[in-house]
């Protein structure tokens, strides 16, 4: 552990290099790095080696079969030392609706202590927040307390595809005392968070056809409609209140822990806040803090990311569409396996008498958590103590989906510290955003976490 008169240092110089970060922070968002669109990946890969070069790294682009590199900064303090792996991804994701956007996506301005432009939060920022830290600890100590491996993904935002492949050519580049993956945001009154794990994902494609073309609308009275056998379909699968209908769909997933209920009890956060944040008019979860708050992270979802049938141009055309497509999204807890969810998925269309759905597999991250009770998670609580004076808001996992999995498999404990975004980033919305005091707090937490391994 790192004296407390040089922690103390460590956080002044990164106090006065938040000018520092603001600046390598625009440089790289300007890089349109949307993996989405499949474009701009050696840029990115390129921006990025240049911002782990700030911290001293020994940067490798390592190849993926078929897909972007993944970029790997190393700093090896003493190769007797544990290593500790920073996870963030280059790539960001799609901009639409531009029209939405107050500034352009890729064109970061600050305006009155927030920073604007896709990536910002999502995790272009909290790369370089870390990168950052790295360096202010080797300034002012000389050497780092641990080994520290920067992993940086190309295509997280599709759901790394090739990352699988990668993970099992090169397993040595998952392992170690610990990982932190992305980073958990702070709450609109700046408390940071701390997840100890992430939610996993399965997005699918469905696609009905009821006919060769499209026909006079007056023939939807002996041909069927595309669009209402896919609703028909959909509504088999989700009840009204949330609850997924897909038979056996929560086999594996264990009670909740005793000791993150407790936490969940302390947590300050509240799902009412989206009603400001998104002009949300329903929140889910019950009437108090803590039902919405198990409600969000115990539960599990059916989304419809997107749907589309038929006419939906200008004016009006009577149409009876033979076409209609519906995108979705299931969001899974440890204990689901996403291909075991697709195979039940198309068996309950089956058994429901929808076996003319087709549906097609399109991405997975796989579910998973790690206890609070390891020492990289134990090293984050003491960093949050010692710069926000608090206890960070604990949860069990993140709601959304990440690559933890990728880490947990090899025994490397995976939690996401208090990164540089808040709950009003906006993350894979119009008008991404950080507050420069949460990125500043951000720097000096990740640089206290190392300090208090």
């Amino acid at each position: 552990m790192i004296a407390p008169e040089d922690r103390t240092k460590v956080y002044s110089v990164l106090d006065a290099r938040l000018e520092n970060f603001v600046s390598l922070l625009k440089d790289y968002v300007r890089v349109p790095t949307i993996s989405a669109h499949k474009t701009m990946f050696q840029e990115g890969a390129d921006a990025t080696r240049k911002v782990l070069e700030t911290a001293g790294a020994e940067v490798r682009l390592i190849p993926e079969e078929n897909g972007p590199p993944v970029v790997v900064g190393e700093v090896t303090e003493d190769p007797s030392l544990p290593w500790v792996i920073l996870y963030n991804h280059y790539d960001v994701q799609p901009v639409d609706p531009l029209d939405e956007w107050t500034s352009g996506p890729f064109d970061p301005v600050v305006r009155e202590g927030t920073l604007y432009g896709r990536g910002t939060a999502d995790t272009k920022g909290n790369t370089v927040a870390q990168a950052l830290a790295v360096q202010a600890i080797r300034d002012v100590v000389g050497h780092l307390p641990v080994n520290v491996r920067f992993f940086v993904d190309g295509e997280e935002e599709s759901g790394s595809p090739h990352l699988l492949s990668f993970a099992d050519a090169h397993p040595e580049l998952f392992r170690g005392l610990g990982a932190t993956i992305e980073a958990a945001a702070h709450t609109r009154d700046g408390k940071p968070s701390l997840s100890l794990g992430s939610k996993g994902i399965l997005s699918v494609d469905l696609h009905v056809r009821t006919a060769d073309v499209d026909q006079h609308s007056s023939l939807a009275t002996v041909i069927p409609n595309a669009a209402w056998r896919l609703l028909a379909a959909l509504r088999c699968l989700r009840a009204d209140n949330g609850k997924i209908l897909i038979d056996r769909f929560l086999d594996g997933v264990p009670p909740p822990d005793p000791e993150m209920l407790r936490y969940l009890r302390k947590n300050t956060s509240d799902p009412l806040t989206y009603r400001e944040e998104y002009g949300a008019r329903e929140i889910f979860g019950g009437k108090t803090r803590y039902a919405r708050l198990k409600r969000a992270a115990y539960g599990t979802t059916c989304t419809i990311d997107g749907i589309w049938s038929g006419y939906v141009g200008q004016g009006h055309k009577t149409v009876n569409p033979a076409v209609a497509h519906a995108k979705l999204d299931f969001r899974l807890l440890p204990g689901q396996r996403p291909d075991d969810i697709f195979e039940k998925l198309v068996a309950h269309l089956r058994a429901k008498g929808f076996p003319d759905v087709e549906v097609g597999k399109d991405s997975i991250f796989e579910p998973a958590a790690s206890s609070i009770s390891e020492r990289l998670p134990q090293a984050i609580l003491a960093a949050t103590r010692e710069v926000y004076g608090t206890e960070p808001n604990v949860f069990p996992w993140s709601y959304g989906s990440s690559t933890t999995w990728y880490f947990t498999r090899m025994g490397t404990p995976a939690p996401h510290p208090p990164g540089v975004g808040y709950q009003g980033s906006r993350a894979h919305a119009p008008n991404e955003q950080i507050r420069l005091e949460d990125a500043r707090r951000a720097m000096k937490t990740a640089a206290g976490m190392l300090m208090a391994l």
